[in-house]
């Protein structure tokens, strides 16, 4: 294999992409919940007065297509994880003990993730990516 510095930074931020997605999707998906009604929950629980559906929409959906965003706030109401009060969506108890054990999954994955890698390197990571996104002039943003 050649040495990192002349390998294609396409090529593992693809395949990295793919495999932490798998990972992630399949972990959710023992406990009954998808990523995109995940992103959903956990955008609910930062607002716990409740939150408008085009803000939840707006802040989850560069993470999937508009569709995937709509009908997991689908789901998460069909579940009975949140109520609707016609101006604003937010978690109902059920909805608070699932996004709580999702999150339960999602710290477990976070952690599988970071072995061997300090929180410098990470960071560093995420940086490198977020400067290459710019120098090519593409647009990211994560909340």
């Amino acid at each position: 294999m050649q040495p990192p510095d002349r390998q294609p930074l396409g090529f593992w931020t693809l395949r990295a992409g793919e495999t932490i997605r798998a990972r992630t999707r399949g972990a959710l998906a023992e406990i009954g919940v998808t990523q995109p009604e995940w992103w959903v929950l956990h955008q609910l629980s930062l607002h716990p007065g409740g939150v408008p559906r085009d803000d939840v929409i707006g802040t989850v959906g560069p993470n999937d297509t508009p569709e995937a965003i709509v009908a997991a706030l689908r789901s998460v109401a069909a579940n009975g994880w949140s109520r609707d009060d016609g101006a604003t969506i937010a978690l109902t108890t059920a909805g608070r003990e699932r996004f709580e054990r999702a999150a339960e999954v999602q710290a477990a994955l976070q952690r599988e993730r970071m072995q061997g890698i300090s929180t410098e390197d990470f960071a560093t990571t995420i940086t490198v990516l977020q400067k290459t996104i710019d120098n090519l002039g593409g647009t990211a943003w994560h909340w």
